[in-house]
């Protein structure tokens, strides 16, 4: 017990000393594990279906500048996968429906960090622009492909509703109100590792405008991008 509270009082005064100067030039990798979410389901008209908790996954390359031991910047270049699940029991008939969406991820973050030499806890916010790369869905209506016809209001066609290549349904772009929360660790000189949680909403309707059919309300309602992870970095400073 008292090496523990011995391991306990060394870790507060690390964490309590003034912060070294760090500012200047670093760059790294990291991964993120995520739940991802589509707020208003988009059905396309059919009846609503429950959603499922849904994972997905990101990686990327960060570059970020210190200006000042607390004031810094942050860029990241990466790939993310977004989407949700879907069930629903209907009739006696059981349908299942797995949009997965892969994007080409842009954060820009503003970093703010307090703390001591070795452990440093931050916050940083900023938008993250989503370039759709593709976009796939899993339709079965009793474990077969569910290829029913849906008019298109919009458009004054018909469409197959379980169509699996579906990029055409969704907007090119999205763009994330982004926040992460987490902590800096020096392990040995310029050598330090990030580990947090991020969360992000999307800010613009993911449906394309020729998808944006009224749901089986008579209303239409805008869809978007919800995530949230845990994420593990390591970053080298120059």
């Amino acid at each position: 017990m008292k090496k523990l509270y011995s391991a306990l009082l060394a870790f507060l005064l690390l964490a309590s000393f003034p912060a070294l100067a760090q500012k200047g030039l670093y760059f790294g990798i990291a991964g993120t594990a995520q739940s991802t979410w589509i707020t208003n389901q988009n059905n396309y008209g059919l009846s609503e279906m429950d959603e499922q908790t849904t994972f997905g996954g990101a990686a990327n390359l960060n570059i970020g500048f210190d200006f000042t031991n607390h004031l810094g910047i942050k860029v990241e270049v990466g790939y993310g996968k977004f989407g949700q699940k879907y069930t629903d029991t209907k009739d006696s008939n059981t349908f299942d429906r797995d949009i997965k969406l892969n994007y080409l991820t842009i954060p820009i973050m503003f970093k703010y960090r307090i703390g001591g030499p070795i452990i440093k806890f931050y916050i940083a916010v900023g938008p993250q622009f989503n370039m759709l790369m593709a976009a796939k869905q899993t339709y079965n209506k009793n474990g077969l492909p569910y290829m029913d016809d849906v008019d298109d209001t919009i458009t004054g066609s018909t469409f197959k509703v379980g169509k699996e290549e579906i990029k055409e349904r969704f907007s090119s772009m999205d763009v994330f109100a982004r926040m992460d929360l987490g902590l800096d660790v020096t392990l040995v000189k310029h050598l330090m590792i990030e580990f947090g949680i991020k969360f992000g909403y999307g800010l613009m309707d993911i449906n394309a405008s020729d998808y944006r059919l009224k749901d089986h309300s008579g209303a239409y309602h805008p869809s978007h991008n919800v995530f949230g992870g845990l994420t593990l970095g390591l970053n080298y400073r120059l």
